[in-house]
């Protein structure tokens, strides 16, 4: 009788933690999402808010192509906006034949000033930022790039830009501004978003490349499916495949070698995806205290029980 109910006892207990468990998870997702949902919406501010402040500068860009407003230009853009990071209105080779083959005006934030140059002279025609534009004719946002260029004024951080193409009144291709966002100001701007304390956010490119990630060693070069075996950890290649194309949704995945609920999503207007990673220890860590506790009471019940039938047996 004994350990028939301590079999029955054990049972019931067992399975109520089970379904006390996925209740437990179904909160955490909802909690994740809750952040994912903040985070998402930080990011789609600040990325409003580099565009319209790039769009409305065109027109007026566009009436006075000369050299001085082209910096006095630059430099208001990136006044208009704390997000801003830096402005360059790049010109076609020769442009302005006075100035040689090239011309960019280059504005870029330093703590709480702005400095305002024209770029020293490199191939800044075969730059991501200048090439996409002019390829297909139309405002992009670019991937993250180093923006490392020998000999003039850089930033030092990876940054993403959002590149708008200027065309004369004869339809003309003339040039690009190109607004810049940096990359580590981003994380800061969304690092707040914690649904719990290991929790992490982490954002994709279309090649599953880190764009952000608390390891900034993986930033850029590193992608979701280095490292990894296909035979033992699947569920983080199909992580990987579904944030690249664009799919939203939920997933249980070992990364890093906790296992982990991840939510993601990609952000509209780009080919990112944002997500956020919360370790399970984190989401179960009150109620695996409880399951011991109460497995403890249990284990002592059983002990009490036992010594009551026995006395009662003798």
């Amino acid at each position: 009788m004994l350990i028939t109910g301590a079999v029955v006892l054990v049972a019931a207990a067992y399975l109520t933690f089970l379904s006390v468990r996925h209740v437990v998870r179904q909160r955490a997702s909802y909690r994740i999402t809750l952040a994912l949902n903040s985070a998402e919406q930080r990011v789609n501010d600040i990325l409003d808010e580099i565009e319209t402040v790039t769009n409305d500068m065109k027109p007026t860009i566009l009436s006075h192509m000369q050299p001085d407003s082209l910096l006095t230009y630059s430099r208001r853009v990136v006044e208009q906006g704390i997000d801003i990071n830096g402005c360059s209105i790049t010109t076609e080779p020769d442009y302005f034949p006075e100035m040689g083959r090239y011309f960019s005006a280059y504005s870029i934030r330093e703590g709480d000033s702005i400095i305002t140059v024209r770029e020293g002279e490199y191939e800044y025609f075969e730059k991501v930022w200048y090439k996409t534009p002019r390829t297909h004719d139309s405002e992009c946002w670019v991937d993250p790039y180093d923006d490392f260029n020998a000999g003039t004024l850089y930033e030092e951080d990876v940054i993403v830009s959002y590149c708008v193409p200027l065309n004369d009144k004869q339809g003309r291709f003339v040039g690009v501004i190109a607004t810049d966002l940096s990359l580590p100001w981003l994380t800061k701007s969304i690092a707040a978003e914690k649904p719990y304390p290991n929790a992490f956010c982490m954002m994709l490119g279309n090649k599953g490349n880190f764009y952000i990630h608390p390891d900034t060693t993986r930033l850029i070069h590193q992608t979701i499916f280095d490292g990894v075996d296909p035979q033992h950890q699947p569920e983080l290649i199909s992580l990987g495949y579904q944030m690249i194309t664009g799919e939203e949704g939920s997933m249980r995945v070992t990364i890093d070698g906790k296992r982990s609920l991840v939510v993601f999503r990609q952000i509209p207007k780009t080919q990112w995806s944002i997500a956020f990673v919360c370790p399970e220890d984190d989401i179960f860590v009150n109620l695996d205290l409880y399951f011991y506790i109460g497995l403890a009471l249990l284990i002592a019940l059983l002990i009490v029980l036992a010594i009551i039938v026995r006395k009662v047996s003798s």
